[in-house]
């Protein structure tokens, strides 16, 4: 989820492609994981491969904004991830233990009002929520975005969350001196625009691990690290809404291509799609699961 124009689809794609059989995740894990419906005409996965296409052809075309649903139902994208067994579990209970997940990719807009955001009733079927904020949306970033009129996000970090609090204490019930309890990957895209600010060392820049489970201790450092990047950004309002709300955050930092596109021509950089740290909210919300291990 987040506001009009914070990357969501295109993360999304992205995220599909890191995914996607043979692709770095699963390597890395050693894990068969499949995507479902991307050959339906209508499905989301379908709709994010042709952009993914379009994105990775010599055009290089940024996708359009995501429209409102306006009541046409549109089918989420579905993956399922194997984790093959051995030994004793293998001979106990079978050859693979396995989840299935799903992403539904919203439209910015809804959640610029919370009159509109109470309509997502879908949320009462989430296990854990992805949140993107655009790092130029921070009151300390105002004018800095290359991004055209258009294209920037209007509405404020802290209203966003504001209003997928508002949703989440009403699907789940939840009271108003309770916190919720539901886990939220917060994620600042487009950290690449801001690498002149952070140091080659810092934990924000380094580059995904390779090993084969999720690094708790590297995940704290980067939550820090971003954390006092909003704080200095002058996202306070935001931090002090999430520790209010909040049983369980993480802030996460990525880029889903790598280096900003030309936003007059919207299409990427010639180098292409360069992910940086794109599967790492996800993972995150699998290690909670206790789907795949966590060290540290």
């Amino acid at each position: 989820m987040g506001a009009r124009s914070s990357g969501k689809t295109v993360m999304l794609a992205v995220l599909m492609r890191e995914l996607a059989t043979n692709g770095p995740i699963g390597r890395r894990f050693k894990h068969v994981i499949t995507v479902y419906g991307a050959g339906e005409e209508n499905g989301q996965a379908a709709k994010l491969k042709n952009l993914l296409d379009q994105m990775e052809s010599t055009s290089g075309q940024l996708p359009p904004q995501t429209q409102q649903a306006a009541g046409e139902k549109t089918t989420p994208v579905v993956f399922e991830w194997k984790i093959p067994r051995d030994g004793i579990a293998k001979a106990a209970l079978g050859d693979y233990k396995s989840t299935v997940f799903s992403f539904y990719d919203t439209a910015g807009e809804d959640l610029a009002v919370d009159e509109r955001a109470l309509s997502m009733t879908y949320l009462l079927a989430t296990d854990g929520i992805i949140l993107l904020l655009d790092p130029f949306s921070f009151p300390g970033n105002a004018g800095r975005s290359k991004a055209l009129d258009d294209q920037r996000v209007e509405t404020s970090p802290e209203n966003v969350l504001h209003a997928i609090t508002e949703v989440l204490r009403q699907n789940e019930r939840v009271k108003r001196n309770r916190k919720i309890k539901q886990p939220v990957a917060v994620v600042i895209s487009k950290i690449d625009a801001f690498w002149e600010e952070v140091p080659q060392n810092n934990p924000i820049r380094h580059p995904s691990s390779k090993l084969p489970y999720f690094d708790e201790e590297e995940a704290k450092s980067m939550h820090d690290h971003i954390a006092s990047l909003v704080s200095h950004w002058g996202g306070d309002g935001l931090l002090t809404m999430l520790d209010t709300n909040y049983a369980n955050y993480r802030f996460f930092g990525l880029s889903a291509l790598g280096s900003e596109p030309n936003y007059s021509t919207q299409r990427i950089d010639e180098r292409g799609i360069i992910p940086h740290r794109v599967g790492e909210p996800l993972l995150w919300l699998m290690a909670e699961r206790g789907f795949i291990p966590r060290q540290g």
